[in-house]
This record gives structure tokens, C-alpha cells and sequence, in this order.
């Protein structure tokens, strides 16, 4: 509303100086022409401190007429406003017209619609919906004897590729005449706009390989290392899920 204002005001002051001529450009003018056409006319203007003293009086004037122009503007402008209810409701929106000037009513309802709670799944729903995004079947699937579910190498190397997870290996630890190894495994795994990032290790030693297993204890290291960092980045490791590598009969 107070630009409006200023806008009004401006136009009517405007407007009175397209006709309104000061006194000082008036004395100005009449004393150059009697300066350059009428110089006996001078003699007139004698006393030259009565002439600046009217000047400055012809300056207060103005300055003043200028004050009371700008009040009757401003008190025209009241009165056209007073007129009009309805012109100043809307110039004078509220607190919250003012915050949500940029927001469309849909967008408010949008931003306070409540945000939907979180989906409290049970282990065996959150399993099926684990094995259907990563494309498992039950070839890729068996429960252990002891209760746990295991996942089959070709599953881990589904839900890799399903899912374009990267691994990098670390040596921690390596004898290959003692037979023994451990790999520090870094996954990461793009969700949306974020990335997940997870770690882990794979061991190998002659005292958890069996059979042709004891002939390649970085090789099953790397596979133990990498199960374990995938299951965990993917979701599986926290409903209890195991890769067949890792087990130890």
C-alpha cells in the first residue's frame, strides 16, 4: 500500500509542476532580461541586499507551498482510498498472503499434507520385497539348516549388478605360506539421489577352509569380503541373510 502511495503522490505533484513556474526562476528571468536589454532600468535594484532578501524570501515560499501541495495530495488520496473499502482490503494483504505470495493453493496443500509414516514391514515381508527388487529366485535362495537364509554366489552377483555396486579391496593382511589373507571390501551403491556407502572384511585361513578351499585363501578372502559388503549395502544383512561363502560347516 505505502508504494501505491508514493505512486499517487508523485503523480499529483508532478502534475502541478508541469504549471507551476517558482518566484526565483521568475526574478532570475526578469533580472538577466534588464541586464541585457533595459540596464537603466537597474537603477531600480539599487539596494542589492533587498533583492536577495526577496529571494530568499520568494525561496521560503516555495518550500513551503511545495510542503502543502504534498499534504493535499496525500490528504486526496486518503479520501479517494476511503471511497473505496474494497481497493484497500486488497492492498493490505495479511501476514500469510504476504509469506505464501509465491505459493499456489495447490502447493499449500501440498506442503501441509502430512508426509506418510514410515512402513513397518515384518522380517518375512521385508525378505520377499528384497528377493522381487533384486530380482532373486529360489535357485538363488535356500535356508540353512541352522535357520538362517543363505544367499547363493550367482544371488550376490544379482543384486550387483541389479543395483551397479561398486567394490574396492584392501589387503590388511596377507601369508600365502601360512595360508592366510584378510581384504578390507568398500562398497557403494547409488539410491536416488544419494549414495550409500558400506565396509566390510574377508578372511581366509587354514582354519576356516575346507577341501580345495585351503589351495586359494586370497580368492575366498575376496569372496567372503565381497558377499558380506554387498549383503550389508543392499538391505540384506540386517534381516539376518548370509552369502554361501561366509559359511563355515
Amino acid at each position: 500500500m505505502g508504494r501505491m502511495k508514493e505512486e499517487f503522490m508523485q503523480m499529483r505533484l508532478e502534475e502541478q509542476d508541469q504549471t507551476h513556474i517558482t518566484m526565483q526562476e521568475i526574478a532570475q528571468e526578469a533580472r538577466d532580461i534588464m541586464e541585457k536589454h533595459h540596464p537603466i532600468g537597474q537603477e531600480r535594484y539599487v539596494d542589492e541586499a533587498e533583492f536577495e532578501r526577496n529571494e530568499i524570501i520568494d525561496s521560503m515560499r516555495d518550500e513551503f507551498m511545495s510542503i502543502r501541495e504534498q499534504e493535499d495530495a496525500e490528504n486526496e488520496y486518503n479520501s479517494y482510498m476511503s471511497e473505496r473499502p474494497e481497493e484497500q482490503e486488497q492492498l493490505e494483504p495479511s501476514i500469510n498472503q504476504l509469506n505464501n505470495k509465491k505459493m499456489s493453493k495447490k502447493t499449500m496443500q501440498e506442503k501441509l499434507k502430512k508426509q506418510p509414516e514410515p512402513i513397518v514391514e515384518t522380517r518375512k515381508e521385508a525378505l520377499r520385497r528384497l528377493y522381487k527388487e533384486n530380482g532373486l529366485t529360489e535357485e538363488d535362495i535356500y535356508k540353512d539348516k541352522r535357520g538362517f537364509v543363505i544367499i547363493t554366489r550367482t544371488g550376490i552377483d544379482k543384486i550387483v549388478s541389479r543395483n551397479n555396486i561398486t567394490v574396492a579391496y584392501e589387503v590388511i593382511n596377507m601369508d600365502i605360506e601360512k595360508c592366510i589373507c584378510v581384504l578390507r571390501a568398500a562398497a557403494t551403491m547409488k539410491v536416488g539421489n544419494e549414495v550409500k556407502n558400506a565396509m566390510s572384511f574377508g578372511e581366509a585361513s587354514d582354519s576356516n577352509l575346507m577341501g580345495g578351499g585351503k589351495k586359494f585363501p586370497v580368492a575366498m578372502a575376496e569372496k567372503r569380503a565381497m558377499s558380506r559388503v554387498v549383503l550389508k549395502i543392499a538391505g540384506f544383512y540386517e534381516q539376518g541373510v548370509f552369502g554361501q561363502d561366509e559359511i563355515v560347516d
